[in-house]
């Protein structure tokens, strides 16, 4: 998803120079794809000690850094002095550090962008999550610092684990790619489709796993999971000029990562379904999925605004692999209940499961 300002107006650049970071931008979606970083063009501003985001692209390829467009915001010296320098002295900076809106670590690599005269114009800046890569550091620190054998061992083992996850997410992440570029061979909407679909269950899975090592924990925030899952979603959604709004609420719940998993893929479902065939007539509607946990029972409510279930909805679609992943992961995976609440408008959707006693953080 990219977007870029109209950069004549906006800045005291020559069309020259417009043309040389328009050039560049033609190729943001790609790299942010590839490098599955947040990328940013940034230029300097008249005042000398802020600079403007001109230019950006999420990747598609994993969870943004950022829940909303961060296009035309204003970054002061004092919030980006990396950005900043590079733009007043045209060098690069590698390997900044800073704290993403999930409370990871974010690295912050940045290029100078330079006309044909090596005066530098603008600045190209990627933002990728290394939580993983601090969290190795500070287990090796701990396995460095352990006394005695038992206490090596419950940190080499955490390790261990941590590196699993992060290898299941990976090849993952590699199934997705290879079934991306064959869907890029077929002119099938319906088969493009299906690739469509299986890419978004498999990044689901990935998201549970990229969690886990990241933190080391068995146990995962499912609100934390669904909100990521939700933005991927809308943020690869294949519908020309949609414009879907999703919102999480409720409060945190933490599930073993087997059930986290299984909440992720329906959810994914649930939400997919519903930017897909809750809106036909329109190009844009709201998804609200709510969090509830009473003792030991969990409720998880999707709701949309469209046409509703008497409606030619996607009962008929929900009802072949869609609803039938959804039921047996519920009935199967949760030991819960799937339902469908009456609603005024739209459509809502329930599940309730438990988590038993010995499985609440």
């Amino acid at each position: 998803m990219m977007g870029i300002l109209d950069l004549e107006r906006l800045t005291n650049l020559s069309n020259v120079q417009c043309e040389i970071i328009l050039g560049v931008a033609k190729n943001l979606q790609i790299i942010a794809d590839l490098s599955q970083a947040d990328i940013f063009i940034d230029c300097l501003l008249e005042e000398d000690n802020a600079s403007l985001i001109v230019a950006e692209a999420k990747p598609t390829t994993i969870a943004s850094l950022y829940k909303k467009s961060l296009l035309g915001k204003i970054a002061f010296e004092e919030m980006e002095p990396g950005v900043l320098f590079s733009l007043k002295t045209g060098k690069p900076v590698f390997g900044s550090r800073g704290i993403t809106e999930e409370r990871g670590v974010m690295q912050q690599d940045i290029v100078p962008i330079k006309d044909l005269y090596g005066e530098t114009i603008a600045v190209l800046i990627k933002e990728r999550d290394i939580s993983q890569v601090v969290q190795n550091e500070r287990n090796i620190e701990q396995l460095m610092k352990a006394t005695n054998s038992e206490d090596k061992q419950g940190v080499f083992q955490a390790i261990v684990v941590q590196e699993i996850h992060h290898r299941v997410k990976n090849n993952l992440q590699v199934i997705s790619s290879l079934l991306r570029l064959q869907m890029q061979r077929t002119h099938s909407e319906e088969i493009v489709e299906v690739f469509h679909d299986s890419i978004s269950r498999i990044s689901s899975m990935a998201l549970v796993h990229d969690y886990l090592a990241q933190r080391g924990i068995e146990e995962a925030d499912i609100k934390l999971l669904i909100q990521q899952i939700s933005t991927l979603l809308v943020s690869s959604s294949i519908i020309p000029d949609q414009h879907i709004a999703v919102s999480v609420e409720g409060e945190s719940i933490f599930c073993p990562s087997d059930k986290a998993t299984a909440v992720a893929l329906i959810v994914n479902e649930l939400v997919q379904n519903s930017i897909k065939h809750a809106f036909p007539s329109r190009n844009y509607g709201e998804i609200v999925i709510n969090l509830r946990q009473r003792k030991q029972m969990v409720t998880i409510t999707v709701m949309d605004d469209g046409f509703g279930i008497g409606n030619p909805f996607s009962i008929g679609d929900l009802s072949s692999l869609g609803l039938q992943l959804v039921e047996m992961l519920v009935e199967e995976k949760l030991q819960g209940v799937f339902s469908f609440p009456i609603s005024e408008k739209g459509t809502k959707v329930s599940i309730t499961f438990p988590i038993v006693s010995n499985e609440v953080k």
